[in-house]
């Protein structure tokens, strides 16, 4: 039945060996083979259009692969009742979904705030902060898990990372992370460094002295990209890109659609390469 959309995900980069085909309009996620464990960053949402036809939009946050699939043309030509009909259900089934999203993303928050809450302060002799060669900035620490606040445009705590001490890295089940970030710096007044992870975001506050922004992943760089600049839209947003294909390009698209810069840092010892 899913045929052409398991082509279409190989063709866009993504193995599809253990993606969820349920056409339920549900969002579905599942770990590709080069994700850290503990994360799923491949995702597939798979619509019925009750004329024999199936559509689906998939990707994978990570490597910023973001698709839509149709299935092809209905086996039958419909009527304009018929179409109407349609777009009815199309319409109430997106309400429903949307409404879900939001009780699921409701749910997440008050366990985000609640979790951070029973957190203490980050210690600096945490092994993944003494690893990276960073300090704690606004994080916190629940057992061995550093415990980093995920927050959206208005400052409305949506999510937490966890990083347990060898660097594996965990969302909070159900919260909002598109769009939201962590902050690193305080407020800025010229220029506002953006960057995926929260160990090269300090790095990069602590070299500079510029407030750092972390993204999470590159996938969600232009999401943040445009938020931030919503939020300040007289500053210098300048998107700092890991040092991989995927992450260059999505440094740059997120620069090009804010007007912002981008660069590659240069973290070696004797670097002058500084934002």
């Amino acid at each position: 039945m899913f045929e052409g959309l398991i082509e279409a995900m190989r063709a866009a980069g993504i193995d599809p060996a253990n993606a969820p085909l349920i056409a339920d309009g549900r969002m579905r996620r599942w770990r590709a083979p080069e994700d850290s464990p503990g994360t799923k960053n491949c995702f597939v949402r798979i619509y019925d259009n009750c004329d024999g036809t199936f559509g689906a939009h998939f990707g994978n946050w990570k490597q910023a692969i973001d698709e839509k699939w149709f299935s092809g043309k209905p086996h039958k030509e419909q009527t304009a009742e018929e179409k109407r009909q349609f777009a009815q259900k199309m319409a109430a089934a997106k309400a429903k979904q949307e409404e879900e999203q939001r009780r699921i993303h409701a749910a997440a928050e008050k366990r985000a705030s609640d979790t951070l809450s029973k957190a203490r302060s980050a210690s600096s002799l945490h092994p993944y902060l003494v690893r990276k060669g960073v300090k704690a900035h606004g994080v916190k620490q629940l057992g061995e898990s550093l415990v980093v606040p995920v927050r959206n445009g208005q400052g409305q705590l949506t999510s937490l990372q966890f990083i347990n001490p060898d660097g594996e890295k965990k969302f909070l089940s159900g919260g909002q992370c598109k769009g939201c970030y962590h902050s690193i710096g305080g407020k800025p007044e010229k220029v506002l460094l953006l960057a995926e992870g929260y160990a090269t975001a300090a790095t990069l506050n602590e070299a500079t002295g510029y407030p750092c922004a972390v993204a999470f992943s590159a996938g969600n760089l232009k999401p943040v990209a445009l938020a931030l600049k919503g939020k300040y839209p007289q500053v210098q947003i300048v998107i700092c890109a890991d040092a991989d294909p995927v992450g260059r390009a999505a440094a740059i698209d997120a620069a090009n659609t804010v007007g912002g810069t981008w660069l590659e840092p240069d973290f070696t010892e004797n670097s002058e390469d500084k934002p």
